[in-house]
């Protein structure tokens, strides 16, 4: 099991991400449009710049929904490679078969 912490961390990044997405597709539109003057785009960077840093989307860290674990994680599921084993070899995830040859 993953440490509380960093689970209510990544849902507070989660967090952060959602309240700013629209205001740094906003400020990136208008960054990356080709009518915009340089003043413009330099007081874009700007604002873009004074954005938190948390608030940006190569921060999210995906974590498996049951255990919390950040590696092995398949997006697919929404589960890491563990759980998945568990759940299959339980028969609870349709379609999954143990491979043997």
């Amino acid at each position: 099991m993953s440490r509380f912490g960093a689970i209510n961390k990544c849902k507070k990044t989660n967090d952060m991400i959602q309240k700013y997405k629209l205001i740094r597709l906003d400020l990136k539109r208008t960054l990356n449009s080709p009518l915009t003057s340089t003043k413009q785009k330099l007081l874009t960077t700007r604002s873009l710049i004074n954005l938190p840093r948390t608030a940006s989307l190569v921060r999210i860290r995906n974590r498996c929904v049951i255990s919390g674990r950040p590696r092995g994680y398949y997006r697919f599921f929404g589960i890491s490679r563990i759980i998945i084993k568990q759940l299959a070899n339980t028969g609870l995830l349709p379609g999954m078969i143990k491979s043997s040859w």
